[in-house]
């Protein structure tokens, strides 16, 4: 409600400002013209439904985790052009005090129109999605029941919300594995013998159904300190990247894709070992698109410290086909402290290195070598006269941030490997920060 207010006011400054500048003072005073418009009477009117929610002792409770975080989030459900209204409540003298409560938009003011109700102690996250192909999208819930207990839960609203699947979960995570059909609901989550399983249920025969079930290399907990990407294993064959983190500093990433005939099989299952074959030192990097070609790379380091904390070295990215074979596409030298990676140029010849420094304060220094050859100096340049700095001698300004600038210097052995200031520049880039799923 804050932020649909703020957008209104804004807009009626904007419309005044211009306004003033095409001369419309000549009917209406400045006074009039900044005159903040009254918010539409549906909102008002929704407004004061929930503060008698609040009166009559409700509190908000705003999911804890996911991308909608919101007290009251506003969603079209029904796909009618028109925002539904989702509000998130706990009354702890209720026997189920989590309510999510659904008000419908009708003739200028907002009806209440149903109540989902959970006995649970948080809402840990929620999603809008059609799950079952009929043009309304459902509410998925994570729900917290306890420290140690999740379940998920899907609803379709109507006046009598119908809920079709709950289950427990340690992380959820809403996927389209089979392009032909819609998007279903993969489940990560311990079975009854403590093996870490993935299930994916869809929507089939009028029911929400356990469609494919997977066994996963990674505990829950190694899990819980990965990642789950949602990428694409070829061209047309979307799959999900599950990685987990060991106690020794490794990543192990399973890949849960559908082969023809529609089963859900792991890519990079090992059969003699019964485990992923994805196993590299983990640098906090997640599995990404890192080449710009539509196939998401598995990242390699290619070494590590002993206390497997290292973020900063060479990483081969690996693509990996229906069978586990992987082939190297593109190398990196990715500085994960300094927010930056640089793409090795395949005309570079022999082992490349690296040696980092820090001479002076607030600048970071890299210096990468091809055989032996000094080829490129890179820098991350802080505090004060950072501007100067990065220009400094033969350096060049190759990216700048708030508080930091990215310069680069081209070395003795770049000429002989016909790599230029162009070079320089193009295989540069900033890390960008990605969302993980789940």
């Amino acid at each position: 409600m804050k932020r649909i207010w703020k957008k209104v006011c804004l807009m009626a400054l904007l419309w005044a400002l211009s306004c003033l500048l095409g001369g419309c003072l000549s009917s209406s005073t400045v006074e009039e013209l900044f005159t903040l418009p009254q918010p539409p009477i549906e909102y008002t009117e929704l407004a004061a439904k929930i503060d008698q929610l609040i009166s009559d002792g409700y509190e908000y409770a705003s999911p804890t985790g996911g991308e909608n975080i919101q007290s009251v989030q506003m969603v079209d459900l029904d796909q009618d052009g028109q925002d539904e209204a989702i509000a998130f409540f706990r009354r702890d003298s209720d026997e189920k005090p989590l309510k999510i409560m659904v008000f419908q938009s009708r003739d200028d003011t907002y009806e209440w129109l149903c109540t989902i109700e959970s006995s649970g102690t948080a809402v840990d996250s929620v999603q809008y999605r059609d799950m079952n192909g009929d043009g309304v999208q459902e509410i998925i819930v994570g729900w917290k029941i306890s420290a140690d207990v999740q379940n998920v839960a899907v609803y379709t609203v109507g006046r009598e919300p119908v809920m079709l699947l709950q289950n427990a979960y340690t992380r959820y995570s809403i996927q389209t594995l089979d392009p032909g059909s819609g998007p279903g609901l993969l489940l990560f989550r311990s079975d009854s013998e403590g093996n870490s399983i993935a299930e994916f249920y869809g929507w089939q025969t009028e029911s929400m159904t356990l469609l494919y079930r997977s066994v996963l290399s990674s505990s829950m907990a190694e899990l819980t300190a990965g990642s789950i990407v949602t990428g694409m294993l070829t061209q047309d064959a979307p799959a999900v990247f599950v990685t987990g983190v060991d106690e020794q500093g490794m990543a192990v990433t399973d890949i849960l894709v559908c082969r023809e005939g529609g089963t859900l099989t792991n890519a990079a299952l090992n059969w003699s070992t019964g485990i992923s074959g994805l196993i590299y030192p983990y640098f906090r990097l997640q599995p990404q698109d890192i080449n710009g070609d539509g196939i998401t790379e598995i990242p390699a380091p290619m070494a590590a410290d002993s206390t497997g904390k290292q973020t900063d070295g060479l990483v081969e990215w690996l693509q990996c086909d229906f069978d586990g074979n992987t082939k190297t596409v593109v190398t990196t030298y990715h500085s994960i402290s300094s927010g930056w990676y640089f793409v090795l140029p395949a005309a570079w010849k022999g082992p490349v290195t690296a040696i980092v420094s820090q001479s002076i304060p607030d600048e970071n220094q890299v210096v990468l070598f091809a055989d032996g050859e000094p080829m490129a100096a890179l820098y991350t340049i802080t505090g004060e006269n950072r501007e100067n700095r990065a220009m400094r001698g033969n350096r060049v300004v190759l990216r700048r941030q708030t508080n930091v600038v990215y310069a680069g210097e081209l070395l003795s052995g770049s000429k002989a490997m016909d790599f230029d200031e162009s070079d320089l520049r193009s295989c540069f880039q900033l890390i960008v920060s990605s969302w993980t799923s789940g």
